[in-house]
């Protein structure tokens, strides 16, 4: 029996479902299907009922939870001891993120890196995200929070952590390009566009585009999302957003969410490093709570 084991089996008692549970721990339906199978055969009883529908807790399964519950926890605050009575690491990590990772996925992890590392000063770097793994392989900063490439570079350790969907949005205000956009039907082709100027966004727009059909009209090649959602707001175009950075814009409630036959391709949003840094002490530890993060 191992944690991780233990905290996918209180994953799935929550979600009933095996997808979901497999996407949150960032694994796949067979691994979390093993992990369960692992503790229903050292316990010698049946945690889980399923069939290809539906996913429910056996009388085994829900007496198990409060179990798993107490030594997930006890193994939090026994490393949190260990951790505190070891020799206290001291120096400097150097973090880059988007604005809206450092409101959204950053805080947690460093308020609890400064509990356990209270002598380590954190430098935060804020930026586009299309420049995260050129930062990290100049080690121009120590981590920086990335999308997943779909053939990371093996000298890159990375870690997921976030599915992140897009959204396509107009501005609600009237403008020239209003005619187009109708209840019943929207003529792309006719809309300007408001478009990254590079990066992942970028690649998944210009993807979005060809499966559409549409030869885009840009009106401006733009840095920064939150920047992209602020001149749709002002009315010059309409764009694609990931979402998060959508819900968070003071501008929010000047766009409109438009309906589509399918949004541009998530990102998978996660920290990378260079994986010979691994063995650096600060980076290490900061890297290890990264990877409890992601499976909780």
């Amino acid at each position: 029996m191992n944690i991780r084991d233990l905290q996918a089996f209180l994953h799935l008692s929550q979600s009933l479902h095996f997808s979901q549970t497999a996407k949150a721990i960032h694994a796949s339906p067979s691994t979390l299907s093993r992990m369960i199978q692992r503790l229903e055969g050292e316990f010698g009883q049946a945690l889980f009922e399923r069939d290809n529908r539906s996913v429910r807790l056996t009388y085994a399964g829900k007496r198990f939870i409060r179990f798993a519950e107490v030594v997930v926890q006890e193994w939090h605050q026994l490393r949190q001891e260990f951790t505190a009575n070891s020799q206290q690491l001291s120096g400097e990590i150097t973090i880059y993120c988007t604005v809206t990772a450092a409101h959204l996925y950053l805080a947690n992890l460093i308020e609890r890196f400064r509990r356990l590392y209270p002598e380590v000063e954190i430098i935060l770097e804020t930026g586009n995200v299309s420049v995260a793994y050129d930062k990290v392989e100049q080690r121009a900063v120590d981590f920086a929070f990335a999308v997943a490439r779909e053939n990371t570079p093996e000298k890159f350790a990375f870690q997921h952590l976030h599915h992140v969907p897009f959204k396509l949005i107009a501005p609600k205000q009237v403008t020239h390009f209003s005619r187009y956009i109708q209840p019943t039907h929207i003529d792309w082709q006719q809309l300007p566009f408001v478009v990254p100027e590079s990066g992942p966004a970028s690649e998944r727009l210009i993807e979005w585009f060809n499966k559409m059909n549409i030869q885009p009209k840009i009106y401006a090649h733009v840095t920064g999302h939150e920047a992209i959602v602020s001149m749709t707001a002002l009315g010059c175009g309409v764009s694609a957003i990931p979402q998060p950075v959508l819900e968070l814009s003071p501008v929010k409630d000047k766009v409109q969410v438009l309906p589509v036959p399918f949004n541009p391709q998530p990102f998978d949003l996660g920290v990378v490093c260079l994986r010979k840094r691994l063995d650096v002490a600060l980076v290490s530890a900061f890297w290890q709570l990264v990877v409890e993060s992601a499976s909780e």
